[in-house]
C-alpha cells in the first residue's frame, strides 16, 4: 500500500471515530460514553481508537478543537484586512457557519462542562483562542483612533457572544426566526448593530 492511500485510510478512519464520538457524546453525555461504544459506532477496533487518540479525553479535545479554537482563530487573523466592517462580516460568517456545523460538539460542550473539570479546560480553551485573537484585532484599531475605546477581550466576547446564542437558541430550543433569515442576513444586521455602536465618529 503506498504512502499516500494509508494516509487517505487514515484520515477516513480519524473522522469516522470523531463523527461517532460527537454524536455519541451529544446524545449520551461525555461520561455515559464508552470508547468501546465509539468504535463500534465507528466500525473499528477500540484498539485503533486508541492508536489514534490515545484516550477519550484526547477524542473529545480533538472534537472541541474542530468545533473552534487554535486554528480557527489563526486562519481568521491571517485573512483580516483592517477594513473593520469587512473584517467583521468575514469573521461573523465564519462563526455562524462553524457553531452551526458542529452543533452536536456545542450541545455535549455546554452540557458536560460543569460535570468533569477536566473536561472543562478543553472546551473554554477553543472560545478564549477566539477571544484572544479578536481582542488583538480590536486593540490595533483602537491604537489607530479608528474605533472607540473600550475593554478589547471584552468588545470580543459581545460580538461573539451574538453567534453563540443564536446558535445556542437554534440548536436547542429549536426556537426560530420569524420571519426566517438567512445565514447572510444575520451576519449582515449582527455585524451592522456592531459596528454603530463602536466606529469612532469622524469629528
Amino acid at each position: 500500500m503506498n504512502s499516500s492511500l494509508s494516509d487517505s485510510i487514515s484520515k477516513d478512519t480519524r473522522g469516522r471515530i470523531i463523527q461517532a464520538a460527537s454524536v455519541l457524546f451529544s446524545q449520551r453525555g461525555y461520561a455515559g460514553t464508552t470508547t468501546r461504544s465509539i468504535a463500534k459506532k465507528a466500525r473499528v477496533n477500540e484498539v485503533t481508537l486508541f492508536r489514534h487518540f490515545g484516550s477519550k479525553e484526547n477524542l473529545a479535545r480533538e472534537i472541541m478543537n474542530q468545533f473552534g479554537g487554535l486554528a480557527i482563530a489563526e486562519n481568521l487573523e491571517s485573512h483580516l484586512s483592517g477594513e473593520y466592517r469587512k473584517d467583521l462580516l468575514l469573521i461573523g460568517g465564519m462563526m455562524l457557519k462553524v457553531m452551526t456545523e458542529r452543533n452536536d460538539a456545542m450541545r455535549m460542550a455546554i452540557c458536560e462542562s460543569g460535570n468533569f473539570p477536566e473536561f472543562r479546560e478543553i472546551v473554554s480553551e477553543n472560545p478564549r483562542q477566539l477571544r484572544q485573537m479578536l481582542a488583538r484585532y480590536f486593540q490595533g484599531l483602537m491604537e489607530k483612533k479608528e474605533i472607540r475605546e473600550g475593554h478589547p477581550e471584552l468588545l470580543a466576547q459581545a460580538f461573539l457572544g451574538m453567534f453563540f446564542s443564536y446558535t445556542v437558541l437554534q440548536g436547542f430550543l429549536q426556537d426560530n426566526l420569524q420571519p426566517e433569515v438567512g445565514p447572510e442576513e444575520i451576519v449582515s444586521q449582527f455585524v451592522e448593530l456592531f459596528v454603530r455602536g463602536t466606529l469612532r465618529v469622524k469629528e
